[in-house]
């Protein structure tokens, strides 16, 4: 290969670098970092900036449609008027409720599920991937499920203790325990998610720990506290954040199943904010609502955070 030519009394490294290509310049750990989230930032600032802020506008309006669109402009009125409705305060309480049955049975069946599926035979471990089903079931497809399965004298429950000749119907949708078995419905639809990351954890676990367990002569349920427990508990915080926030604003599930039913026994808080915006068109007082709902969401996370989350991050 021919050599390059060298002016007599030139530094041949000097014009070796000079032949080189100019290297690109690399992007600091700042500018790598804006190149990143800066289309993320403006995305969400038009999904999700842009409508929060004419929600709020809405909010201190009163909204008309009869005769022309109108805006007036009303202050606090629209929160001060749902501080003072009953059926907020009604649907608030139910939706706690709702939320706080939906959670623990999320977390339990969750829980349940993926300590059974740990330990199957080879044989059975097919099921590992089957249990995700319920998971793969739309919500407005759960709903529809639950809610003829649970009707009275047309619903499959009904169906079935005939089947198996037994008289009578078989309905679960009253206004007792409505909110019972709307909390079932939404465990089953969410607790397979729980179950298949648990399940993930636990064979994670360390077979030596259980050994361990047996030399020192513990009981099944000393094994699960100082053994299988402790390597959960940060997925079981995250998962429970995840359903408290899923069960908050749940709304097509029980739109479908319930609509808000028997009368208004189920009628939470994400339900009553659609009677009051889209059928009403009372969309000020709508909106107004709204931010209690959201303030409730952050106000329920935070606490869980301030409680468990931060125990878990010193660990």
């Amino acid at each position: 290969m021919p050599s390059l030519p060298q002016t007599a009394g030139a530094d041949p490294a000097a014009a070796a670098a000079a032949a080189r290509p100019p290297r690109r310049k690399e992007l600091s750990n700042l500018q790598f970092a804006l190149v990143v989230t800066v289309p993320v930032l403006l995305f969400l600032l038009v999904v999700v900036a842009y409508p929060l802020g004419y929600a709020l506008y809405l909010s201190f309006h009163e909204i008309r449609f009869f005769g022309g669109y109108s805006a007036e402009f009303v202050g606090l009125a629209n929160y001060k008027a749902a501080l003072a409705d009953p059926k907020f305060w009604r649907s608030l309480g139910l939706s706690l409720r709702f939320t706080v049955e939906t959670v623990v049975l999320t977390i339990g069946i969750g829980l349940a599920l993926a300590l059974v599926l740990r330990d199957l035979k080879p044989r059975w471990r097919w099921l590992r991937a089957m249990i995700i089903l319920p998971w793969a079931v739309s919500p407005y497809g759960a709903g529809i499920f639950f809610a003829y399965f649970g009707r009275g004298q047309t619903g499959i429950g009904t169906a079935l203790i005939s089947a198996f000749g037994f008289d009578g119907t078989l309905n679960l949708i009253t206004q007792a325990a409505v909110i019972e078995y709307l909390a079932l419905g939404a465990a089953w639809n969410m607790a397979p998610l729980v179950a298949f990351f648990l399940l993930a954890n636990m064979l994670t676990t360390p077979k030596r720990l259980y050994d361990l367990a047996k030399i020192d002569r513990m009981r099944s349920y000393e094994t699960f506290w100082h053994v299988t427990l402790p390597p959960l508990r940060f997925t079981l915080f995250v998962f429970t954040c995840i359903s408290t926030v899923l069960a908050l604003k749940t709304f097509d599930y029980i739109f479908t199943e319930t609509q808000g039913g028997p009368g208004n026994s189920s009628t939470v808080l994400t339900y009553l904010l659609y009677q009051i915006s889209f059928v009403n068109l009372d969309l000020g007082y709508g909106a107004a609502m709204s931010f209690f709902l959201l303030a409730l969401i952050l106000g329920t996370t935070g606490l869980i955070y301030a409680l468990w989350g931060r125990r878990e991050e010193r660990k």
